[in-house]
């Protein structure tokens, strides 16, 4: 179901600045065609399904143009945010964003693939939550983040129309530590995941063998 039409708001002064860096990150064809109150409106209700408390750091991997990450980093002041993205064009942007949002002292940018980053000494089960918009499939999602989450961690997965629990077979995530815990939200939709048991060092894979191998 498509989220209801709005009208047009002002554009100026006034406006919330986080919309104004999402205006320009839509005309640098970072973010996806629709109006940017509707990009928001399902960025927080994706923070509504994630709930990240004071304290804790989180990752958005796949943040492309910003949403959920930037908005995320806008409305939970005490969380610290990692924004992560394979490309340099995209996390530029990013960097730049993050500054002018005043956000520099608690959100990073980094610039990879998830995968490797999960295998990486400073992010390695490091994370009490990673959210994820549009990253890939179930599968890549789920193998990519279960290396950065820390055991009780969650991951927070934007659905599309229809999804329901069948996209999350629970005998390879059981492989994977993982276990789903249900959806949150009718429209949009997010599927809530939680770490429950340790992970093979082998996840998670390189991503040519994710994209290609696929766990299901």
């Amino acid at each position: 179901m498509a989220l209801p039409h709005r009208p047009p708001t002002h554009r100026g002064a006034s406006e919330e600045p986080v919309l104004q860096v999402l205006r320009r990150s839509q005309q640098q064809g970072f973010l996806g065609p629709g109006d940017i109150l509707e990009h928001v409106e399902h960025a927080r209700a994706h923070g509504r399904a994630a709930t990240p408390g004071a304290g804790e750091r989180w990752c958005d991997i796949g943040s492309g143009g910003g949403v959920p990450g930037l908005i995320f980093a806008t409305d939970f002041p005490g969380v610290k945010f990692v924004l992560l993205d394979r490309s340099k064009r995209r996390t530029e942007f990013l960097a730049d964003a993050v500054r002018d949002l005043g956000l520099s002292d608690r959100t990073v940018v980094l610039t990879g693939d998830a995968s490797d980053i999960a295998r990486h000494m400073d992010h390695r089960h490091a994370y009490d939550g990673v959210v994820s918009r549009a990253f890939g499939s179930p599968a890549a999602v789920a193998e990519c983040s279960v290396g950065l989450l820390r055991l009780s961690g969650r991951l927070i997965v934007s659905e599309p129309p229809g999804a329901d629990a069948s996209r999350w077979p629970e005998t390879p995530l059981h492989q994977l530590g993982l276990v789903h815990r249900g959806m949150s939200g009718t429209t949009p939709r997010f599927a809530v995941l939680e770490r429950t048991a340790e992970t093979s060092i082998d996840y998670p894979r390189p991503w040519k063998q994710i994209r290609k191998r696929p766990l299901f």
